[in-house]
């Protein structure tokens, strides 16, 4: 029975890919979003307005906070401001390209969903499944609370975590007033240095509060939603090449066997169109975020050194030592979280050609061999995710990244 492409096929299917375990979890992060795309176009472009919105409430005055302190030569004013404006900066680059890119991803998810199905009915759904749950289990450590038991060990790896420290420090003061009051009132830190021209920003401090917090919640879904929507999908991408790799293995054993050539001929032809359908559905998700990811590597690298030059800078200050240090931390796991899929789908391609390499391809007919022979062309060029086609996504250059960042970082200690 020949196999079509997925991506030939229009038939309707009244499943979707949130009735898949794994992405449904993600949904309520996607939907809130506006990138559900069971959704309305009218009520998504309203949503993406809201957040676009709400985190441009923490962008302006930041900014204005940033310009302000360059005029006034203040660079440690200019330092610390920089970090969060970049982590917002990153929240709507994130939100922009998926909605942006919108079209590319439903026909991801169309994609996932048929051919989740169609390797469910051909038995070869368990290797597709076991790279979808590490990646399940990756987005999960990223975006949850952690225990108090592991806060220790794994404090800076969750965002949610390092979100409820950082919202948590400017109402120390506040809270211990009420708890342990003074003759005198407590100086109060707001949760951003930021600048409203029109009012100063203390006598108006939970106002200020609550609408930095809104921003800065808001800030962090989007960068969840958005990584976890691409690890699902990325592992998903190295899933489909480990299958295509078990299928040549077990067509290739099949052909020494007592098996007749057509069907012989009918299985390594479905291994040539699971490889296509890979290709495709890579080439899809690398168009949809190289310029995505070329933008966030630049930014993460300024918030890192910034923020370590702010940790260090504000020792004599522990409160806001320790929440930059926490920043700096979630800005590092952010840079490692948009890294490691990448990884993940060059290890699969490696693999799928040391498959191919390996396999008794040469005990084929001549007519199947040609088929294994365009297969191993192009698993010569292996598919990496990249940053504007300047930057590949894996863990190699993620060292090389973070050592750059601490370079700016002594380099911008040594001119302090």
């Amino acid at each position: 029975m020949n196999r079509l492409s997925v991506f030939q096929k229009q038939r309707t299917h009244d499943r979707d890919i949130f009735d898949i375990l794994y992405y449904k979890m993600a949904k309520k992060y996607l939907q809130l979003l506006g990138q559900d795309p069971q959704q309305t176009n009218e009520f998504r472009h309203i949503i993406v307005i809201i957040v676009v919105i709400s985190i441009t409430g923490n962008m302006v005055p930041t900014s204005i906070e940033l310009y302000t302190s360059l005029c006034n030569n203040d660079m440690d004013g200019f330092i610390e401001c920089l970090p969060h404006f970049i982590a917002a900066t990153i929240s709507v680059v994130k939100i922009i390209n998926i909605h942006y890119n919108r079209e590319n991803f439903s026909k991801l998810f169309v994609f996932v969903t048929k051919e989740w199905e169609q390797l469910k009915s051909s038995n070869e759904l368990h290797i597709l499944e076991e790279i979808i749950t590490q990646g399940s289990k990756m987005a999960q450590l990223y975006r949850s609370k952690l225990s108090y038991f592991n806060l220790i060990r794994l404090l800076l790896y969750s965002l949610l975590t390092a979100l409820v420290l950082f919202l948590f420090v400017p109402l120390f003061s506040p809270i211990l007033d009420i708890i342990h009051p003074l003759n005198q009132t407590r100086p109060r830190q707001q949760l951003l240095k930021v600048n409203y021209l029109f009012f100063n920003d203390e006598d108006y401090f939970f106002y200020v509060y609550f609408q930095l917090a809104w921003g800065s919640i808001i800030v962090v879904n989007t960068i969840i939603a958005a990584d976890w929507l691409f690890i699902l999908i990325i592992h998903h991408s190295s899933g489909l090449f480990a299958v295509c790799g078990q299928q040549v293995q077990k067509a290739a054993k099949s052909s020494n066997e007592a098996i007749s050539l057509r069907y012989t001929y009918e299985q390594f032809k479905n291994c040539v169109m699971m490889h296509d359908e890979a290709i495709q559905f890579y080439n899809i998700l690398n168009q949809s975020s190289r310029y995505s990811y070329l933008a966030q590597v630049g930014l993460n690298m300024l918030a890192i050194s910034a923020t370590a030059v702010q940790a260090v800078v504000n020792l004599n200050r522990p409160d806001e030592a320790f929440r930059s240090a926490v920043f700096c931390g979630a800005n590092q796991f952010h840079l490692f979280v948009l890294s490691l899929p990448g990884q993940v789908l060059l290890d699969h391609c490696i693999q799928l050609a040391n498959n191919l390499y390996f396999s008794t391809w040469y005990k084929t007919p001549v007519k199947i061999q040609k088929m294994i022979f365009l297969m191993q062309i192009r698993s010569k060029r292996p598919c990496t995710l990249t940053a504007g086609g300047l930057y590949e996504m894996n863990m190699e250059n993620f060292g090389v990244t973070f050592k750059t960042c601490m370079s700016y970082f002594t380099v911008i200690m040594s001119l302090k």
